[in-house]
């Protein structure tokens, strides 16, 4: 619509949003001739959301194992190895727990008979 000869003010008009949203796009274009958004600062994920999922579905199914393990376990989609505070921290971000669950001690002889006992005595 720039290339047009239309000026700001139509172009506002026209598209229903403020003139400094598309004077912001019209300078990235200039700038770099496609209108996606430039590369964002910082340090780019190790993981994809697809690697997230399988690291998910990989504690669901082992419960009992610690985070090196489960990082050792997990196989990325580049190639690379996950550390054990990376599976900490994609737990915790997915709401999980990344505390391996504790198996409970089995019942003995005497525990089973006391509790039979117990439960005769209070009926």
């Amino acid at each position: 619509m720039r290339q047009q000869g239309k000026t700001l003010e139509t172009i506002e008009r026209e598209l229903n949003r403020a003139i400094s949203c598309i004077k912001r796009i019209i300078d990235r274009y200039n700038e770099t001739n496609s209108y996606k958004d430039r590369p964002r600062s910082g340090r780019p994920r190790i993981s994809t959301q697809k690697d997230d999922r399988n690291l998910i579905r990989l504690v669901k199914k082992n419960r009992t194992e610690p985070s090196h393990v489960l990082a050792n376990q997990w196989k990325l989609s580049n190639g690379k190895t996950a550390s054990s505070s990376l599976v900490r921290r994609r737990l915790l971000a997915n709401k999980l727990e990344w505390n391996f669950a504790v198996k409970k001690p089995r019942l003995s002889a005497n525990h089973v008979k006391a509790r039979k006992t117990f439960c005769k005595m209070v009926k």
